[in-house]
């Protein structure tokens, strides 16, 4: 089981204590947060990039993704971090070139980024993850998208084909995560059915999200038959009645992690995957109350052994 986790449950470490916490946690790979205050951040140089790409494989840590914060459904003209922009001549219908598109010239900033973190240090290539972020609550079960929710979903379409041939030139994929305005597979489903076959774009299966708004796991994964890149792990207690869950460690929560992670098993074995990676994103970032990340890794590892 290759283990890896999000410095997203280290906040403000260093490097070198990131690489200390995989060694002690037998951990291989990383997803490495890119915020500002982090040893990994928007508009790094390459000098800067090398020099941490060099160091995590002399320390046998693969960069599983460059974990970024672009908002692909975003509203032209607003940034990652929800700020207003100006976006020039970009709207809905204009949206696909960076001078006219700031989310989109993010995107391509973070596919550069993802590249030289990356290079020669992924077993599977270089990827980032990116958010949908339209702003807009998820539809419900079954519900057909809004008009503000189907102009969304254009816009993630566009700007990731806008982005697909700078990706596959770097080799980079770009990975959309299961969550907040899109937080199940269907959600995501709609946005991939728009995007160009060649198009070098997956999916990571946050295995809470599309839980915690009523798609099962099967459904989920027969969603993400074709599009799985990896599933992110964590656990928690959904409030009745509501989609909000109290985060725990694995094993303490309400998640079938088990059941989930063999079906996350199955669809990698069916892309010819035989030991896929299993990532543990803990919110320590968001959550500081929470153990530190080496107790999760180490709970994680109980529930999968």
């Amino acid at each position: 089981m290759p283990l890896a986790f999000s410095t997203l449950g280290c906040p403000g470490a260093s490097l070198t204590q990131v690489i200390d916490i995989a060694r002690e946690a037998g951990a291989t790979g990383l997803e490495l947060r890119a915020a500002e205050g982090e040893f990994i951040y928007p508009g790094m140089d390459g000098a800067a990039c090398s020099e941490v790409a060099t160091e995590l494989a002399g320390a046998g840590l693969e960069v599983l993704a460059l974990a970024s914060y672009v908002r692909v459904c975003a509203p032209p003209g607003e940034a990652a971090d929800g700020a207003a922009v100006d976006g020039g001549a970009a709207d809905d219908a204009q949206a696909g070139h960076p001078a006219d598109d700031p989310v989109l010239a993010e995107l391509l900033a973070a596919v550069e980024l993802a590249a030289g973190l990356s290079a020669g240090n992924a077993r599977q290539g270089a990827q980032v993850r990116v958010f949908p972020g339209a702003g807009l609550e998820p539809c419900g079960v079954g519900e057909e998208p809004s008009v503000a929710m189907a102009a969304a979903d254009r816009r993630a379409a566009r700007r990731l084909n806008a982005a697909a041939a700078h990706a596959r030139k770097l080799g980079v994929e770009i990975l959309l995560e299961t969550h907040d305005s899109h937080p199940r597979a269907a959600d995501v489903a709609r946005i991939l059915a728009l995007i160009d076959a060649a198009a070098p774009v997956k999916v990571i299966w946050d295995l809470m999200h599309p839980w915690r708004h009523d798609e099962t796991p099967e459904q989920s994964a027969a969603l993400l038959a074709e599009s799985l890149a990896y599933a992110q792990y964590k656990d928690g207690v959904r409030t009745p009645g509501t989609h909000d869950v109290v985060l725990t460690l694995p094993g303490e929560g309400e998640l079938p992690l088990l059941r989930m992670n063999a079906l996350a098993a199955e669809l990698a074995a069916a892309q010819g995957i035989a030991d896929p990676w299993v990532s543990l994103e803990w919110e320590r970032a968001w959550h500081p109350q929470l153990p530190p990340v080496s107790q999760a890794l180490a709970a994680l590892k109980a529930v999968l052994a």
